[in-house]
């Protein structure tokens, strides 16, 4: 199943059907996740059902919960035309499939934050009602044992979406197997499968948005599991339709060009000292050269207050070569003095690491900090602009620090569609 969610083509606040079933099909999508948040959408779904079902596009439902209902509190008054009767929605939602064939399925945002309102038995009347398959969504740190015991026969597939939980943020792609092997180990025990969501929109609370870099790799891994038989499909978040949009909320983290190094820590985010997150990659002498200098390009968007926690480092084979206190300078792009890595390199070779490295534990002390443009002279490495993805490892501790690269894009919406469709190609 080659999936996407939400962010249709718009005209005039309403749907426009047609082109975005075009456009779901030039990604390659086989299957379409209409998201019902107010009651535009809802006169909207019927229109576009029929549009699909023209195309033979599978589309499912996909309805908010009291969390998120439009509404008073959780009382979802304006959430139309069922409010907080899901059992309305969900023979609404029956009736639809009776007609519209293509309508195969319909899904709960934000599931397992609302269990107390959707209770297995509850779950397992709408279900019932609705008569198509249903599909909750969960995080992998919410998906436990016991949850799964208890939801398994009310649901038939469930949607997990990757945000690194529970650290959340759309820039470490590390754990990403980690959490589907968990998932995947079970749901096996009761005889389900789950649906990857890949973050192609900004998500909220968190510092840096998902670039083209970051759905290609989560999604490459979610296809892979695919076609082992692991998984059941990929589902993209908000992957915008229009074309030639950039991502919301997108900032350039770079010194020159679209692509830069960054580390970040989130406000309220509890880190350890020795937490770190860092990128590495070998540094080799020039053919001829016998001396090798390093000058780093850095930033943080700290100023020159409360020293002692975040530092911002460079290592040449595990020795430290370089270090600034976030807390040292303004926010300006600085430059380091140059750094003779010579004695560092054996047989002409080290291994750099750049990283964020937490001296002392923070409660709360938000920080960016940022690399790019790395001159070298005598020697070279990969990629030291991070215009691209490749050249670099990425490791982190266990702690909630994070990092990648990332690459802005003006046109953020037609590259990652492009990208997206190619992946559903393979």
């Amino acid at each position: 199943m080659r999936a996407s969610y939400a962010n249709p083509v718009r005209v005039n606040g309403r749907v426009d059907a047609q082109a975005t079933v075009a456009r779901l099909r030039e990604m390659n999508a086989n299957t379409y996740a209409f998201l019902v948040h107010n009651e535009n959408d809802w006169n909207d779904f019927e229109p576009f059902l029929r549009e699909a079902q023209t195309a033979g596009l599978t589309t499912w439902a996909y309805l908010v919960p009291p969390t998120e209902c439009p509404g008073v509190d959780d009382t979802c008054s304006t959430y139309l035309p069922h409010k907080k009767d899901y059992l309305a929605w969900a023979r609404a939602i029956g009736a639809l499939a009776d007609e519209y064939a293509v309508l195969k399925a319909w899904a709960m945002d934000d599931f397992y934050y609302n269990r107390a309102f959707f209770t297995p038995a509850y779950t397992g009347q709408i279900r019932a009602a609705a008569g198509i398959d249903f599909y909750p969504v969960v995080y992998v740190h919410q998906l436990t044992e016991a949850f799964t015991i208890s939801y398994a026969n009310v649901m038939d597939s469930l949607i997990l979406p990757f945000n690194d939980s529970p650290n959340r943020n759309t820039v470490w792609t590390g754990s990403l197997r980690g959490h589907l092997d968990t998932a995947v180990a079970l749901l096996a025990a009761k005889s389900k499968k789950l649906l990857l969501m890949p973050y192609a929109a900004t998500l909220s609370a968190t510092t840096v948005t998902p670039d083209v870099g970051y759905v290609r790799t989560v999604t490459a891994v979610g296809i892979e599991y695919v076609k082992a038989g692991k998984i059941a499909g990929v589902v993209q978040y908000a992957l915008p339709l229009t074309p030639d949009l950039p991502q919301a909320g997108d900032v350039s983290f770079a010194h020159t060009g679209r692509g830069g190094l960054v580390f970040t820590v989130h406000s309220n985010t509890d880190t350890q000292a020795g937490d770190f997150a860092a990128a590495s990659t070998a540094v080799r002498l020039d053919p001829g050269s016998t001396s090798c200098s390093m000058v780093l390009w850095h930033q943080d968007n700290w100023g020159d207050n409360t020293p002692g926690y975040h530092m911002k480092q460079a290592l040449i084979g595990g020795t430290k070569v370089w270090e600034r206190d976030i807390a040292s300078e303004g926010t300006d792009w600085y430059t380091s003095s140059p750094r003779d890595l010579t004695p560092y390199l054996t047989n002409g070779v080290g291994t750099l690491m750049l990283r964020l490295y937490e001296a002392k534990g923070v409660a709360n002390y938000r920080v960016l900090v940022r690399f790019d443009d790395i001159r070298l002279t005598g020697c070279h490495i990969a990629n030291p602009d991070f215009e691209t993805t490749g050249g670099w490892t990425m490791t982190r501790g266990n702690g909630p620090v994070f990092g990648g690269t990332h690459i802005s894009d003006p046109v953020y919406s037609t590259t990652v569609h492009s990208t997206v469709a190619a992946l559903y190609t393979t």
